[in-house]
């Protein structure tokens, strides 16, 4: 069954949190940067864990523009990072919209519009900070968590 469950009043919180910003010319090559992320995760005597998280943040002031991040959990903090990454030891975000997906992955971005339905309806301000968690996806099908930090 397809469904999309919706929450108010969610936290996030990822520990050890390895960041890196994704630019526009590099969406092609998503697969492999996540692939660059884990091997420097492991070169590093860590693991990653959990599932991976993209962070969309669209930037406030005259000419707002979205910026795209991937996020890895690792068993551990690592202390030297290559430029392009950033690391945090506790990442929370709290007091946010939450949807779990469960359907077609070509249909997830249904989440994310049916939180931004959901604020309009109870007229929540958003921040413009979307998390999404691929939770677990196998051919076609897959669980996604959304996050939407409220202002």
């Amino acid at each position: 069954m397809h469904e999309i469950q919706v929450s108010e009043s969610k936290t996030l919180k990822l520990t050890n949190v390895l960041s890196r910003r994704i630019m526009p010319e590099e969406f092609a090559n998503i697969n492999l940067i996540v692939t660059q992320m884990e091997n420097f995760v492991r070169s590093h005597n860590a693991q990653p864990i959990g599932p991976l998280v993209q962070h969309i943040l669209v930037t406030k002031g005259p000419n707002p523009e979205p910026q795209m991040y991937l996020l890895r959990q690792a068993n551990q903090m690592i202390p030297r990072l290559d430029p392009q990454y950033h690391m945090d030891a506790v990442l929370r975000v709290k007091d946010c919209l939450y949807a779990r997906f469960m359907g077609p992955m070509n249909r997830n971005d249904l989440a994310a519009q049916k939180l931004n339905i959901y604020a309009f309806e109870h007229d929540i301000k958003l921040s413009g900070s979307v998390y999404s968690i691929f939770v677990n996806q196998d051919d076609d099908e897959g669980v996604v968590d959304v996050f939407m930090e409220k202002e």
